[in-house]
C-alpha cells in the first residue's frame, strides 16, 4: 500500500513496519477505518528513512524481521524522535522479547493477529500518552524560558550587589564605628540570600512540579489501586486454567500458549506495581523538595534518607552521566538536627556538580555516608573522577557568583548557597581536588548525641 500523509482531520499519524505484505495491508486498512493517517514500510531501514522525512505519532513494528529487527528499529527510531509512541507486534513465541522491548521504551505490545478493537485501544492510549508528553515538553520550554529570565535577573542582581558592595566599602571606610549601618547591611544580605535560595529551587523544579504532579498522580493512583485487584483475579483464575490445561491440553491466552503465559503474567504484574510505586516516590520527593514553608531548623533527620531522596530526583541525569555510580550508606548513623529540605538541597547541589564534571559515562562517581570523630560528626562524601579543580580556583568555589561554567549557564550560586546552609546546621564543606583526576567534596554535619 502506498504511504499516505497525515491529514488535518486524522486522529494521528502511524508508521506500520512488517516484512509480511498481507499484515501491512491489513493494519493499514484497519488504521484507516479508525481515522488514522498511515504509512507502511517492509523493513527497519525503510522505516527509519520514512521517519527522517515524515515524523509521525505512532510506530507499530513487528519484532522478528530480516536485517534490522524490531528492537534495533525501536532504539534507532526513539533516537530520531524521542516522543515517538512505539507499539510492538509479537507472535506467540515472542513474549520475552516483547517484555525487553517494553524495558527499552515501547509503550505496548499486541499479539498477532491484531484485531481492530485491540488496534483502536492501543492507538488511543498511545495518542493520550503522546498528548501528556507534549504537554510536559511545553511546560519544560516554559521552565527554560523562566530560567533564562532568572539568569538575566541574577546578572542584574549581581551588578546591583557589586554596586552596593562598593557603596558599603566607601561607607565602612567613612563610618567604621557606625554599628547601626553594619546591622542594616547584614539584614539586607540575609534577605538577599534567602531570596536566592528560593530562586535556586524554583529554577530547578518549582514550575515543573506544580504543573505535572497532579496529572501524574491521578492515573498512577488508578494503576496502584487496580493492579492488585487484577493480580488477585489472575490468581483466582489459575486453578481453573490449570484444571482446563490438565483436562484439554494447552490453549491460547492473548495469543500465547497458556503453559508459557502463566510464567510471565506474575512478572508483568510485578513490573507494573514496581513502576507505579517508583512514580509515587518520585512525585512525593519532588513535592517535598519544592515545598515552600517555614525553614524550621529543629527537625531530626537521617542523612541516609536525605541522600536517598536526592538520588531519586537525580536518577535520570545520573544514569546518563555515568555507568559506574557507587553509593555506600553508613550503618547506624546518629541523627542530625536542622531542616531536611535544606540538607537535601546541599546534597543535590554536590551531586549535580560531580556528575556535570564527568567527561564521559565510563567515569566513576562515588557517594558515601559515614561518621567521624568517634561519632560526633556525620559526613557525606561525593567523589568524582572528572576534570578536577585547579588550586587557584579551589579556594574560591564557595564564593558567591564564582563559576567556571558560566558559558554553559552556571551562576556560581549553588556552592555558595550550600555553604550557607551548612553553616545554619553548624557544619561545613571541605574540598580536595587534583586537575584531570577528580574532586572529593565532604559535607560535615554535627551529630545529635543522645
Amino acid at each position: 500500500m502506498p504511504p499516505s500523509s497525515s491529514t488535518a482531520t486524522s486522529k494521528g499519524s502511524v508508521l506500520a513496519v512488517d516484512d509480511e505484505p498481507l499484515v501491512l495491508r491489513l493494519v493499514a486498512s484497519q488504521a484507516t477505518k479508525l481515522g488514522y493517517a498511515i504509512r507502511t514500510a517492509d523493513s527497519g531501514a525503510k522505516a527509519l528513512e520514512l521517519l527522517r522525512q515524515h515524523p509521525c505519532d505512532i510506530l507499530l513494528t513487528d519484532i522478528l524481521m530480516p536485517g534490522m529487527n524490531g528492537l534495533t528499529l525501536l532504539r534507532e527510531a526513539l533516537h530520531l524522535q524521542p516522543d515517538l509512541q512505539c507499539i510492538m507486534a509479537s507472535g506467540q513465541h515472542e513474549v520475552t522479547t516483547a517484555v525487553e522491548a517494553m524495558r527499552q521504551g515501547a509503550i505496548n505490545y499486541l499479539p498477532k493477529p491484531i484485531s481492530i478493537q485491540e488496534l483502536e485501544m492501543a492507538f488511543a492510549k498511545a495518542m493520550e500518552r503522546l498528548g501528556l508528553v507534549r504537554q510536559l515538553r511545553e511546560k519544560q520550554l516554559l521552565l527554560e524560558k523562566a530560567a533564562r529570565q532568572l539568569s538575566e535577573h541574577r546578572d542584574h542582581l549581581e551588578h546591583l550587589v557589586a554596586e552596593r558592595t562598593a557603596e558599603l566599602a566607601t561607607t565602612n571606610r567613612q563610618l567604621q564605628k557606625d554599628i547601626k549601618a553594619r546591622i542594616r547591611a547584614e539584614k539586607e544580605a540575609e534577605q538577599r540570600r534567602q531570596q536566592l535560595i528560593e530562586a535556586d529551587k524554583m529554577a530547578s523544579l518549582g514550575v515543573l512540579v506544580a504543573g505535572v504532579a497532579h496529572e501524574i498522580n491521578n492515573p498512577n493512583n488508578f494503576i496502584t489501586i487496580n493492579t492488585p485487584i487484577l493480580r488477585q483475579a489472575w490468581e483466582d483464575f489459575v486453578p481453573i486454567l490449570e484444571a482446563h490445561l490438565a483436562e484439554h491440553g494447552d490453549f491460547l491466552v492473548a495469543g500465547i500458549p497458556y503453559s508459557e503465559m502463566r510464567h510471565h503474567v506474575p512478572e508483568l504484574f510485578a513490573g507494573i506495581a514496581d513502576g507505579s510505586e517508583r512514580i509515587k516516590k518520585i512525585v512525593l520527593n519532588l513535592r517535598d523538595y519544592a515545598r515552600q514553608g517555614t525553614a524550621a531548623m529543629d527537625q531530626l533527620f537521617d542523612l541516609n534518607q536525605v541522600v536517598r531522596a536526592a538520588l531519586t530526583l537525580l536518577a535520570t541525569p545520573l544514569k546518563k552521566a555515568t555507568n559506574h555510580l557507587v553509593v555506600e550508606y553508613g550503618e547506624a548513623l546518629p541523627p542530625l538536627r536542622g531542616n531536611f529540605q535544606r540538607a537535601e538541597q546541599v546534597v543535590i547541589n554536590l551531586i549535580q556538580n560531580a556528575y556535570q564534571s564527568l567527561p564521559d559515562p565510563e567515569q566513576r562517581l562515588t557517594i558515601a555516608t559515614t561518621t567521624a570523630k568517634k561519632g560526633k560528626e556525620v559526613v557525606l562524601r561525593v567523589r568524582d573522577s572528572g576534570c578536577g579543580i585547579s588550586k587557584r580556583n579551589l579556594k574560591h568555589v564557595q564564593d558567591p557568583f564564582f563559576t567556571t561554567k558560566r558559558d554553559t549557564g552556571g551562576t556560581g550560586l549553588g556552592l555558595s548557597i550550600s555553604a550557607g546552609i551548612m553553616e545554619e546546621h553548624g557544619g561545613r564543606l571541605e574540598f580536595t581536588s587534583q586537575p584531570s583526576k577528580g574532586t572529593t567534596v565532604a559535607a560535615i554535619f554535627p551529630a545529635v548525641i543522645s
